[in-house]
């Protein structure tokens, strides 16, 4: 008798879960259902680009922050101590074109 009870029970639980999935999945092939999906999945997508956007700003900033504390670490370039450029030529064979 314990049996019988327990196989009841249990087949009223699946009967009931399978009733309330069916209901979802056709509830989800109606127009208004397939609507509410492609909304949610759109919402879905758009928040994934603006977090997206978000660290690609906030990675830029950081790299940005680094490259001018590498700049500030570097010495100054004394103008005066080069006056020009190194050549590969010294001044008397310099290449003239005519």
């Amino acid at each position: 008798m314990v049996r019988r009870t327990f196989w009841m029970v249990v087949g009223a639980v699946l009967g009931v879960w399978m009733v309330a999935k069916v209901q979802r999945a056709a509830a989800s092939l109606t127009p208004s259902g397939a609507a509410e999906a492609a909304q949610r999945r759109v919402r879905h997508l758009r928040n994934d680009v603006f977090a997206a956007l978000a660290e690609g700003r906030r990675a830029k900033r950081a790299t940005e922050g680094e490259l001018r504390q590498v700049a500030r670490s570097r010495p100054a370039i004394d103008a005066s101590a080069r006056p020009g450029l190194p050549s590969a030529f010294p001044a008397e064979e310099l290449p003239v074109r005519r």
